[in-house]
């Protein structure tokens, strides 16, 4: 991936190699980009500050009728990409601000799921070996292919009148076939199992209704089962009024009316005509106004390496430790906040004095834990415990011997966790990890 800057041109290369929030695989950034430069925004986030900002032209005044954004009021985003479904849940506060109110839910049921069982039917024609060549040694006939195929994708279903789904395909894709088969598509399709509902010939393929409507089924009712799945676990505790579909795979004509179909008897169900760009438009609104949201739902249980007084009753001999100030107990894993617990944006979520443990210590580091299991672990070293990185802070001035201390600020209400510590010197330094992420 290459970013561009503005009147330099000069690419910057990204690097995926960290992990973000869902456990999926994130840019590290090798082109020195500053940290208050840069912030990683959740999409579903993104897109519902867009639609609830008053200036958004497609939204309709009936919409702002039926949803006035109350004190209370509670709303879901679902953002339909091309891999996966990804579904926020907010709560608008007495602020006018938005709470998070679950953690981010979702699953692997996109719009490229429609366009794989397209190719699975080619397939079935043709054979994976003279597909795999067609992709390959045709490239540029495959991308526009499957380009004609998404444009169909979105406008299906089509003018009532119409009972099938035409597409011009290359004529590559024959010569392929031949090469391998032996024997014309005619043939061929004339051999499986849907040969009435497809009529493949060079130049062009044509797929009856009812066939090129089961490509969507299975990922449609994954995505209505899903939604339910999160409305019912909401509704316990909180009123759901509206439901927003963003993401290119919102565009579809199919699923939109799905979609409706289902949710929208008892709830407000809001897809804008712009929904593929509502993300975008939404991220730049929310880079200028981070405090939008207020509150969100912590993944993990987040903890630190921490000593404190070794007390025998409490603590095993193996994890004493000797210092200036006598016996401490080691390894502690110190909790900074726990799974589903709320954590402000615009605070940090906790604040210690850490002291040196010797007169001569000129340095001080703080490792960072993240856990999922309840109760939380009393020590680092056990099982499910994962290491998500450290910071060091130098204290080369030794002048005050054991008196010394770090004052450290943990800020995990954002989408990264951020942690500044603040030395006897008065400086301050500053570290930032994803929330997925594990050091090995």
């Amino acid at each position: 991936m290459k970013l561009y800057g503005d009147k330099r041109l000069k690419p910057i290369t990204l690097d995926s190699k960290i992990p973000d929030e869902r456990g999926r695989e994130l840019p590290a950034i090798l082109a020195g980009i500053p940290y208050d430069h840069l912030r990683i925004a959740l999409e579903p986030e993104c897109a519902a500050v867009y639609l609830l900002t008053k200036e958004v032209p497609s939204v309709s005044s009936s919409f702002r009728e039926r949803f006035p954004r109350n004190e209370g009021d509670c709303y879901i985003v679902a953002d339909l990409g091309g891999g996966t479904l990804d579904i926020a849940a907010h709560r608008i506060n007495k602020n006018h601000k938005y709470d998070e109110i679950m953690i981010p839910d979702g699953g692997p049921s996109g719009g490229n799921n429609i366009n794989f069982k397209f190719e699975q039917l080619l397939v079935s024609v043709s054979g994976a070996q003279a597909f795999l060549l067609f992709k390959d040694k045709n490239s540029q006939d495959y991308l526009y292919f499957m380009r004609t195929f998404e444009h169909k994708k979105c406008g299906f279903p089509g003018d009532a009148g119409k009972k099938s789904v035409t597409m011009l395909m290359p004529l590559t894709f024959a010569e392929r076939h031949i090469e391998e088969n032996h024997e014309t598509l005619k043939d061929s399709v004339r051999q499986t199992s849907f040969s009435q509902s497809v009529v493949l010939i060079p130049g062009k393929i044509t797929v009856k209704n009812s066939l090129f409507e089961s490509f969507f089924e299975e990922t449609l009712v994954q995505i209505e089962d899903k939604l339910v799945e999160v409305m019912e676990r909401l509704s316990k505790r909180y009123n759901i009024k509206a439901i927003f579909c963003v993401g290119g795979f919102s565009d579809c004509k199919l699923v939109k009316e799905r979609i409706k179909a289902r949710f929208s008897e008892k709830h407000l169900v809001v897809i804008p005509a712009e929904a593929n760009v509502a993300i975008m438009k939404g991220a730049i609104i929310y880079g200028r106004d981070e405090r939008l949201i207020e509150t969100r739902i912590s993944k993990y249980t987040f903890g630190l390496d921490w000593n404190e007084d070794f007390d025998p009753k409490v603590h095993p001999v193996s994890k004493q430790e000797n210092t200036d100030d006598g016996y401490m107990c080691k390894d502690i894993f110190k909790v900074i906040a726990k799974v589903n617990e709320p954590i402000p944006t615009n605070r940090p979520t906790q604040t210690f004095d850490s002291y040196v443990k010797t007169a001569s210590q000129t340095a001080m580091e703080f490792p960072f834990y993240r856990t999922l299991t309840d109760p939380p672990p009393r020590f680092i070293d056990e099982p499910n415990c994962y290491f998500m990185g450290s910071m060091k802070v130098s204290l080369e001035d030794t002048a005050g011997g054991t008196d010394r201390f770090v004052t450290l600020k943990i800020y995990l209400g954002a989408t990264t966790l951020r942690a500044e510590a603040i030395d006897n010197k008065g400086r301050t330094h500053r570290v930032t990890f994803l929330l997925g992420q594990t050091q090995v």
